[in-house]
């Protein structure tokens, strides 16, 4: 991870990030804390060597997300600079004198800031707040005016500030510090991330005290703008601001990131269709069409085939080249996408078929996916339809927008009140605010993951068999809850969560939990795909991890019935039982208990909550009761193994 500047040529770098983490913890408008800085990783317009990423097509993700392609980071040289960021916040207190003094945007050493008194040891550590809104604009904590701003003795800003950051000798709580200039003025932190009020501020001239105004600044993007507060109905107040409130730069709910999966699926794993998905492709038929504008796909596909030394090599004809044109063609008229769900069924549709069902040569798409059938006993049918197994499985993972303080639903189901509540990746043909124009890009950063995996189909029967009146009793008191969430947020959410999207869902954390102990991955490392809808009841259980498990791999785990079997006996007990156990979702409304409280039933991190990493829906609407108890459905459904 390096600085953006081309100008700043030999800036160093201030550390590393994986690539995964760009996509998720620490993308674009990401405060990451490294060894010796606290940096902004900036927007994609401001990274560099961008033409040696890796580029990436997978149509259904372009139509969803409305560009031609994405890009992983890559650094092919170790001296090479990839993503751009710069030091935020520019505020450090120095750990010998603890003088709080502004820096730089870059460091001039890999050791980062050093105090101005003390250049040698005197390392500056990053100031701990910053500035936010809702609407994710990103500031600067004004350290001056709130050391003068004490409410119970407010003093006018004297002529040279000089600030010390002291407190924190017997407690690391924001209230146990204070900001103390050296002409006597003293305040607390205590009320410097009131979100209620925002940061109150001494106005000396009016002898009074007033909230600090949003400034609107994007400094990923070098950008800013008005900030408007928004009203109920969605409109703006053009006379108000959003409240801006201090927060430590190290929270997690600074940064939510919009994630989108997608499976490539045999016919998207052949090389025709990736070569059909391209630029050069692209480019080769407008020239061929500006050339002779009646030319036809079939003359296309000969003069595809003659430029192609792959395509000849591999003894491609001009029919096989056409004929996939034209799948490609009536598979981008025949669904209409618009979320992560609606690609969700294409792939469960294909992920059921063997790989011999298709009219594709192994060996073409095998660097890609493959997917082997397996030959299910009279067990195995009272539970599951169709078991795959997949021993390569590529999925794709990209980042379309993000939002601060509260995790972001489905842009195409936001309204009105939510939309400026999201934070883009890019610049959109606009200009930075020192007049540099940028164009906006037509790509997406991603991270290409390479794994294995076990794809599932639920029997009907089993399902329906589970979800008897009382779990339905149950669940549907959870998906109240959910309700409730929704409304609060004004955010609804980008799948349906019904009864059996939680008995799917649980089930899925269970055989994670038991699959992490049976193949060597650890929990982290495997990651769930829940396909529920009235079409759809299956799971794709896969991992990305490097390696193929020190026990004997993911996909040689497919004795499923005893996975379940196991994993049901060893979640009877939590280490929180009997408080996990007796956690009712009916109650929950009644015990007044927060919201984000009361989006599970009997699920905690002792039994059945996963890394962030490994869940779709953030740890949220799961229930062991309805498993484990044989008072309910599934436990009572499973054959003794």
């Amino acid at each position: 991870m390096m600085s953006d500047d081309s100008e700043e040529k030999y800036i160093p770098s201030p550390g590393k990030i994986r690539p995964n983490q760009i996509i998720t913890t620490f993308g674009p408008g990401a405060i990451v804390q490294t060894e010796h800085d606290s940096v902004l990783v900036m927007g994609i317009d401001f990274w560099a060597n961008r033409d040696k990423y890796i580029k990436k097509n997978h149509m259904y993700l372009e139509k969803i997300t409305k560009k031609d392609h994405f890009r992983m980071p890559n650094r092919e040289k170790s001296s090479h600079r990839t993503i751009g960021c710069i030091s935020f916040p520019q505020w450090g207190f120095c750990k010998i004198c603890k003088w709080l003094q502004p820096h730089k945007e870059y460091a001039t050493s890999e050791d980062g800031f050093f105090c101005k008194n003390h250049s040698k040891y005197g390392e500056l550590l990053p100031a701990r707040l910053v500035v936010v809104c809702k609407q994710g604009h990103l500031g600067e904590f004004p350290w001056v005016r709130w050391a003068h701003s004490n409410r119970d003795n407010p003093v006018p800003i004297c002529n040279e500030p000089k600030l010390k950051w002291k407190g924190g000798t017997y407690s690391s709580s924001l209230s146990s510090y204070k900001i103390e200039c050296e002409c006597g003025a003293v305040n607390s932190l205590r009320d410097s991330t009131n979100r209620e009020e925002g940061i109150e501020l001494y106005d000396e001239d009016k002898d009074e005290f007033n909230t600090y105004q949003c400034k609107g600044q994007l400094p990923w993007l070098k950008q800013e703008e008005p900030c408007k507060l928004v009203l109920k109905d969605g409109t703006q107040d053009n006379e108000k601001t959003e409240i801006a409130f201090g927060m430590i730069a190290r929270a997690s709910s600074l940064y939510y990131s919009k994630v989108i999966r997608g499976i490539i699926i045999p016919e998207l794993a052949h090389p025709i269709i990736k070569y059909l998905q391209t630029t050069e492709y692209e480019t080769k038929v407008k020239s061929y069409r500006e050339i002779d504008e009646t030319i036809d796909d079939e003359r296309i596909a000969e003069l595809i085939l003659k430029s192609n030394k792959e395509f000849q090599v591999k003894s491609y004809t001009k029919e096989k080249i056409l004929d996939f044109m034209n799948k490609l063609s009536e598979r981008e008229n025949l669904h209409s996408l618009k979320t992560e769900s609606d690609l969700k069924e294409i792939e469960y549709e294909d992920l059921q078929r063997n790989e011999a069902d298709y009219d594709i040569d192994q060996a073409d798409i095998d660097e890609e996916i493959v997917i082997k059938g397996v030959e299910l006993n009279d067990k195995h049918k009272k539970i599951f339809d169709h078991v795959r197994q997949l021993p390569i499985l590529t999925a794709l993972e990209v980042s379309r927008y993000f939002t601060r303080l509260s995790p972001p639903g489905e842009i195409s189901q936001i309204n009105e009140t939510r939309k400026h509540d999201i934070c883009k990746l890019q610049i959109t043909n606009g200009k930075t605010k020192y007049g540099q124009p940028i164009k906006t890009k037509n790509w997406l950063p991603c991270v290409i993951k390479k794994g294995e995996g076990i794809f599932m189909v639920f029997n009907e029967e089993f399902i329906k068999n589970c979800l008897n009146d009382k779990v339905h009793d149950r669940l549907n008191s959870m998906i109240e809850n959910h309700k409730d969430w929704e409304e609060t947020s004004n955010w609804a959410s980008d799948i349906v969560v019904d009864p059996q999207f939680i008995l799917l869902h649980s089930i899925s954390h269970l055989l994670i939990k038991e699959l992490a102990l049976a193949s060597g991955y650890n929990e982290a490392s495997i990651s769930e795909r829940i396909y529920s809808s009235k079409k759809m009841h299956g799971l794709l259980i896969y991992t990305t991890s490097a390696g193929d498990g020190s026990l004997g791999g993911l996909v040689r785990q497919i004795d499923l019935v005893k996975i379940i079997n196991n994993a049901l006996r060893n979640k009877r007990i939590c280490s929180r039982d009997p408080i996990c156990i007796s956690e009712d979702p009916k109650r929950m409304k009644e015990k007044r208990l927060s919201l984000h409280l009361r989006q599970n039933g009997s699920a905690c991190f002792g039994c059945m909550m996963l890394p962030e990493t490994s869940c779709e829906n953030f740890n949220k609407m799961l229930d062991r009761k309805i498993l484990i108890d044989k008072e309910f459905g599934v436990v009572r459904e499973i054959p003794n193994d």
